[in-house]
C-alpha cells in the first residue's frame, strides 16, 4: 500500500472547523502583522515551553539569525556547530559574517559530540555555539554542554527546530536554555500554516532586544536603536499555531507512539542489522522522524527501492556542511568522518501525526524487502 512520508491533513482537518473561525476574525480585524492573535499565541507557547520570555518571528532561520545576535555574535566571531545539521544552522552563523567551527558528531545519540566540541575550544577559542536538538532528541550530553559553556563564557544557542515536545528528566528541554530557537514550518511536530519561527529566552533584556531586532530595530515608531530584519508574525498565522499548540500532548503522545510501534516491530524482522535510533537515558522524544541504519547498506540505496515500492521514504540527511561550496570558509574540526559515515547510511520510514499502524506495517515489510 502507498504511504506518504508526511500527512498533513490528518492534524490539520481537526482544527480546521476553529481556524476557519479565528481566520474570520482576523480578516474582520485587518489583523495582517502582529496583534491579538499573535500576542495570544506567545503567552500560549511560552506556557507550553516553561520558558519565561518567548516570541515569534517569520522563520526559523531568522529565529537562529537574531537568537546568534543575542549571543553577541558579529564579524570576526567564531561559532561552533555540529557538522550534521540542516543548512539553516551554519546559513546563520554565515549571515552574520561569523566564522563557522564545524564539529563530529557524537556515534551513540547523533548529537554533536561533547568531547570533539571542548578539543575545539581549546583549539579556536570559539565565543558561541549552536546546539541543535536533533531528529526529535538531544544530546546525552546536554547538561555538560550548559556547565561547559557557561564555564568557559561561550554563549549556548539550543537550536530547537526538531525538538519541540521532547523532555530532559520530565522538564521541557528549553525551559532551561539561555536561548533557544523554534521553527514552526508545517512539517515540524508542531507547524504553522507557513513559514514561522520563535526565540526564547530567560531574561526581559533579550526579550526586548530580540523583539526590536525582529521589527528592523525598532525602540519607537520610527525610531530605531538597531539594524535590524522585517521578521514578523501575522495574525492569521499566529492563530492557527494558536490551535495547533492545544493540540501539543496529543501530538506528540500520538508521534511518540508510532516511533515506539517502528522499533518493536523492526527488533523483530531485523535479524541484527538494523539499527534504529533513539533518544539517549532520561530524554523523551517527540517522535520527529524514524532514524534507521541498517548495516552493509548504502542509506540512497534503500530509499530508492522503498520508494519504487509506494514507501515516501527519505534520508535527514544525507550529507554534511563540511562538502557544501558555500561553507568553504568554515573551520573543519577533525576528520568529521563519523559524520560523513552515518549520512551515508541514513534512512527514515514514514512518521507523522495520524499514521495508522497498517502504514507502519507496510513501511516496516518494504524495508525487509529492500534489504533483500
Amino acid at each position: 500500500m502507498p504511504v506518504p512520508f508526511i500527512d498533513l491533513s490528518r492534524l490539520v482537518k481537526e482544527i480546521s472547523a476553529d481556524v476557519l473561525t479565528d481566520w474570520k476574525g482576523c480578516l474582520e480585524r485587518c489583523e495582517f502583522v502582529g496583534g491579538p492573535s499573535v500576542t495570544a499565541m506567545e503567552k500560549k507557547l511560552r506556557e507550553v515551553l516553561g520558558v519565561p520570555h518567548g516570541l515569534s518571528c517569520a522563520n526559523g532561520t531568522d529565529a537562529l539569525i537574531v537568537a546568534l545576535q543575542l549571543a553577541g555574535v558579529k564579524p570576526g566571531s567564531k561559532v561552533a556547530l555540529p557538522n550534521l545539521t540542516f543548512w539553516a544552522t551554519y546559513e546563520a552563523v554565515a549571515q552574520l559574517g561569523a566564522t563557522a567551527v564545524l564539529i563530529d558528531i557524537d556515534e551513540t545519540d547523533l548529537q554533536m559530540s561533547f568531547d570533539e566540541f571542548t578539543k575545539a575550544h581549546a583549539a579556536h577559542k570559539f565565543e558561541a555555539a549552536l546546539l541543535p536538538h536533533l531528529y526529535g532528541w538531544t544530546s546525552a550530553h546536554l547538561a555538560d554542554f550548559r556547565a561547559f559553556c557557561k564555564e568557559h563564557h561561550v554563549f549556548l544557542v539550543e537550536d530547537g527546530a526538531q525538538c519541540f515536545g521532547v523532555e530532559v528528566k520530565g522538564e521541557p528541554i528549553l525551559k532551561q536554555a539561555a536561548v533557544g530557537t523554534v521553527s514552526f514550518y508545517p512539517a515540524k511536530v508542531i507547524g504553522g500554516a507557513m513559514d514561522g519561527g520563535a526565540i526564547t529566552m530567560q531574561t526581559e533584556a533579550h526579550e526586548k532586544l530580540a523583539r526590536s531586532l525582529c521589527n528592523h530595530g525598532r525602540s519607537d515608531h520610527y525610531s530605531y536603536a538597531h539594524v535590524g530584519w522585517n521578521s514578523r508574525m501575522g495574525g492569521m498565522q499566529g492563530a492557527f499555531l494558536g490551535r495547533m499548540l492545544d493540540k501539543t500532548a496529543a501530538v506528540v503522545a500520538n508521534r511518540r507512539k508510532a516511533a515506539e510501534m517502528y522499533r518493536e516491530k523492526l527488533a523483530k524482522v531485523s535479524g541484527g542489522k538494523i539499527k534504529v535510533w533513539g533518544p539517549p537515558a532520561g530524554v523523551s522524544e517527540n517522535g520527529y522522524l524514524n532514524v534507521l541504519t541498517v548495516e552493509g547498506k548504502k542509506g540512497q540505496e534503500l530509499v530508492d527501492k522503498l520508494k519504487a515500492a509506494g514507501i515516501g521514504a527519505a534520508r535527514t540527511y544525507p550529507e554534511t556542511m563540511d562538502i557544501q561550496p558555500p561553507a568553504k570558509p568554515a573551520i573543519r574540526f577533525g576528520d568529521l568522518a563519523k559524520s560523513k559515515a552515518f549520512c551515508d547510511r541514513v534512512v527514515n520510514l514514514p512518521l507523522f501525526y495520524g499514521i495508522r499502524e497498517e502504514e507502519i506495517d507496510a513501511s516496516v515489510a518494504a524495508l525487509v524487502t529492500a534489504i533483500g
